[in-house]
């Protein structure tokens, strides 16, 4: 780290990022100034100040001056604690300032207040967040830690995203059968993006849902055309995305038989099909919470701060989409803690990274939650449209004789029953619950597996399972179906686990029969699939209407009008 402050090589990065940025601010805030929002003026002039100061300070170290001592140490102790240069600790404190300056420049309307100035901020506040917390050294890490992913690995990858997607989009305009209200909802609010009606994607929209999913949304609208397979074209992806994702996280936390079981199932889970299916926000949770686990335990491992930052992207641009991802920094949190008993060293080796992983996550989601903080009751919203704490918790005191608690309990219980036992309802009611038989068993075993041999690795497969069926128990209607869109993944891998251990030991203890146990294997895992195929493609339509019979008439009225339309 250097230390002198003669103009130098050294000196030169960080003074053009004290230049470049501070003269950012300034000429982007006195821009946006007169048109943001009254109250809020006082934020763009404090962001004009910060730019001002950084580019005066800039022209002082430009005339070869030197600061105060006791800056330079403190400045070099931060450095060498998060091992950063002084540049790289530069681009970190613009950052919230331009994520600040992109929620001034969004405001809170569809159409933004000044649109390229709004983009623009948020993209350099993305990228200086990465940038100032990128560090090419690893902190601990050893060569047998690291998951190398080799040309085996990128194939099954590729062809796994490809079987995936084409499970999601064949059909996708007819399967489901009916395009539910919501679905109309979410489609008509995109529709607004793709004819310029709308363009602010740093703000809140139909539901309370922040606009960004809607704004993606109109991608698969513009290119399948106004129509309910262009609706639902995002969350197909978002779902084949979710395959890859599993196989790299299950590579990375077990091995390639494990990562290959895992992402072989979830790409034909009923449930997850379906949810990929359907023009919703949901869908995307899964992903975000995959990729945030993939990205912190291969940190933890290996040291890499790359890693951690993946995670802490994720876990911000989550924020942007559906709600059950906004529970994952508490189930992180509780995991350092288990992480600071259980293997104490490594937590604090990995500590600096943690704490800039969880830096770039603010100022990722800095915009909308400075939109949550002054409209705290869009933050509230689609929890109290579910809660039981509203009024049905007092209501079922009374009718059902029963102390609140065991209320909660039964609530509970229903929703982890769900997973094997009881019937899905509400955004998808099968008439069976989230596991066929078969995968209901085996998921069971998995658990097991992972319960009698507790491991941080374990405990991070089956937090986002707990909190589910926690939120799930908390939440009306359990056990309702969209509860468990951030557990579908897991829940995949745990289904998973079992088949991959006991194949792996019986090989490894019968070498002479691996033939035997890998044909064992294969028949097995096609049973599987052929089952949920079967299931969702050529059974559960049969009984089964989303948004029901009011749903399938609407449905079909929109139908025969547009036929007439086009006569």
């Amino acid at each position: 780290m250097e230390e002198g402050l003669s103009l130098s090589d050294k000196r030169s990065a960080p003074i053009a990022i004290l230049l470049i940025g501070g003269l950012l601010l300034v000429v982007l805030g006195q821009v946006v100034y007169g048109d943001v929002y009254q109250h809020l003026r006082w934020l763009a002039v404090l962001m004009v100040l910060i730019g001002l100061v950084s580019f005066g300070l800039a022209a002082y170290l430009m005339a070869d001056r030197q600061l105060p001592s006791w800056i330079i140490i403190q400045v070099s102790r931060i450095c060498r604690y998060f091992n950063l240069t002084k540049s790289q600790l530069i681009l970190l404190f613009l950052a919230p300032c331009f994520a600040l300056l992109a929620s001034l420049a969004a405001g809170d309307e569809l159409k933004a207040i000044n649109l390229p100035i709004s983009l623009l901020s948020w993209i350099l506040a993305v990228f200086f967040a990465i940038g100032g917390g990128y560090s090419l050294a690893g902190g601990g890490a050893s060569e047998k830690d690291a998951v190398k992913f080799d040309k085996k690995d990128l194939i099954a990858i590729a062809m796994l995203f490809v079987v995936a997607l084409l499970l999601r989009v064949i059909a996708l305009g007819s399967i489901p059968t009916t395009l539910s209200g919501d679905e109309g909802s979410a489609g008509l609010m995109a529709v607004q993006y793709l004819h310029g009606d709308a363009n602010n994607v740093l703000t809140l929209g139909w539901f309370s849902f922040p606009t960004l999913y809607f704004a993606l949304q109109s991608l698969g609208i513009a290119f399948l055309g106004q129509n309910v397979a262009g609706l639902r074209l995002i969350s197909a992806i978002g779902g084949a995305l979710t395959v890859v994702a599993v196989f790299i996280l299950a590579r990375t936390l077990f091995d390639r038989r494990s990562a290959l079981l895992s992402a072989i199932f979830l790409s034909v889970f009923h449930y997850h099909i379906h949810f990929s299916r359907i023009g919703l926000n949901n869908i995307w949770d899964g992903f975000f919470a995959v990729v945030i686990t993939a990205g912190l335990w291969h940190g933890w491992k290996t040291g890499r701060r790359l890693s951690f930052l993946i995670a802490g992207l994720a876990l911000g641009l989550g924020q942007y989409f559906y709600v059950s991802i906004r529970i994952y920094p508490a189930l992180l949190l509780f995991w350092f803690v288990l992480a600071f008993f259980f293997d104490r060293q490594r937590f604090k080796s990995r500590l600096p990274d943690l704490i800039v992983a969880a830096f770039v996550t603010v100022v990722v989601a800095l915009p909308l939650i400075f939109t949550f903080v002054r409209h705290p009751a869009e933050f509230k919203a689609p929890y109290q449209r579910v809660t039981i704490f509203d009024g049905w918790l007092e209501e079922k005191v009374v009718t059902e004789n029963k102390p609140a608690f065991m209320i909660i309990l039964d609530q509970i219980v229903a929703s982890s029953l769900g997973f094997t036992h009881l019937p899905l309802r509400h955004w998808y009611n099968p008439g069976s619950p989230l596991l066929q038989a078969a995968a209901a068993g085996l998921f069971l075993l998995g658990t097991l597996w992972l319960v009698i041999r507790p491991k941080l690795s374990h405990i991070l497969i089956l937090l986002p399972i707990a909190a589910v069926i926690i939120t799930g128990g908390l939440s009306l209607d359990a056990p309702a179906s969209q509860r468990y869109v951030l557990a579908a993944p897991f829940v995949a891998i745990l289904v998973a686990v079992p088949l991959a251990e006991t194949t792996k030991w019986l090989a490894s203890t019968w070498p002479r029969q691996r033939l035997i146990v890998t044909a064992f294997l294969v028949v097995f895992m096609t049973w599987l699939v052929i089952t949920d195929l079967r299931y969702y493609f050529f059974e559960v339509y049969d009984h089964y209407v989303l948004g029901g019979i009011n749903t399938k008439v609407a449905t079909e009225v929109a139908y025969y009008l547009d036929e007439q339309d086009e006569a």
